[in-house]
């Protein structure tokens, strides 16, 4: 964390205790010199606290949390019907309070019950309207800021690509030189091999320039770089892989080379020459939601395989936190033999 964001962080709390604090020294003055209660004992300090305290439930329960899990994935339905239940139970505890205790005991007036719920649900929708400003202000300035961020990988990343990128059509017409080669001499492995390696580099350099790319293509794209894997392993090795794709991708788009990472990581560190250890790789996409499953036996212990790698894995990761906020889990389980990973991605 940022020491800019650190300052904002402490600049927000610091208005929101000055904003409500402020509010609470209102409703005290004008309830301790207009109100029927009696205020020479100091009873009028209770309702006013649980009141208080019904609001700011009511504020932050919808800010920040119906608001970032309903409203931010398009869930609207389901956002109503939550901040309904949350409204009604906030305006029947307040009126069961003022009617059993505040008014009961503390006040000189016969306030009528109807009259009472009317008042609070009027000055909650006031708290509530308040919220949901705030908690879109909020997710519009996280948003704007989460791009930001996002811009500059994305610049920074194509800086790194100009520099590493060798002239890409040279490199094409060495492969297809060597593709040539490889038929003409009936050698039909290097002639595969070569032709999968040149569907690779087309993708990464051409198709995946895009914010979103089909989801079939990058499917595609994990199969031919599966399948290269298996090619350089003997047979005994490739059969103890096990991946499996399942799933109807038509009409579905996702962030290019975003599943990479961890599909490479598998082969890194699970590939052991000297034991049988199988990988396990499976990809299905179901309700909406693509699901990434990857499980491996390490051939080096947690501390040596930390210092060695992971830095692919972080850059996924926060890569995943800036494309996919609020819209994915990301479940890592390490031990010192085993490497399991679950990512779920909201695709729709």
């Amino acid at each position: 964390m940022s020491r800019e964001f650190k300052v904002r962080a402490n600049i927000e709390v610091v208005l929101h205790v000055l904003v409500w604090g402020s509010l609470f020294l209102t409703v005290w003055y004008n309830a301790y010199t207009l109100g029927p209660f009696r205020k020479q004992d100091g009873t009028i300090y209770l309702p006013l606290i649980w009141n208080m305290i019904l609001n700011l439930t009511l504020f932050y329960t919808n800010a920040l949390y119906l608001v970032p899990k309903f409203i931010s994935r398009h869930k609207y339905s389901r956002y109503f019907l939550s901040v309904f239940f949350l409204y009604a139970f906030i305006v029947g505890i307040n009126t069961v309070l003022d009617q059993q205790y505040s008014l009961s005991l503390f006040s000189s007036e016969n306030e009528p019950f109807f009259s009472d719920l009317l008042f609070n649900m009027q000055s909650k929708i006031i708290i509530l309207s308040l919220s949901v400003g705030y908690a879109l202000t909020r997710q519009w300035i996280m948003t704007e800021r989460m791009q930001q961020q996002l811009d500059k990988v994305k610049l920074a990343n194509e800086l790194k690509y100009l520099k590493a990128q060798i002239n890409p059509h040279f490199l094409f017409n060495t492969l297809n030189m060597a593709y040539a080669t490889a038929t003409k001499s009936n050698d039909v492995t290097t002639a595969d091999i070569i032709e999968k390696l040149s569907g690779l580099m087309r993708y990464v350099l051409y198709e995946s320039n895009e914010d979103k790319v089909c989801l079939e293509k990058e499917i595609e794209y994990i199969d031919n770089t599966v399948n290269l894997q298996l090619q350089r392993l003997s047979p005994e090795l490739a059969a103890q892989v096990k991946y499996e794709v399942r799933g109807n991708w038509q009409n579905c788009k996702i962030a290019p080379l975003i599943l990479i990472p961890f599909i490479e990581n598998v082969f890194k560190h699970g590939v052991i020459l000297s034991r049988k250890a199988e990988i396990f790789i499976s990809i299905i996409l179901e309700a909406g939601s693509l699901i990434l499953e990857t499980r491996n036996q390490k051939s080096t212990p947690r501390s040596l395989e930390q210092s060695n790698s992971g830095i692919g894995l972080r850059n996924a990761t926060e890569r995943l936190q800036l494309l996919y906020p609020n819209q994915h889990k990301l479940e890592i389980q390490e031990t010192d033999s085993s490497f399991r990973i679950r990512l779920e991605i909201e695709i729709n």
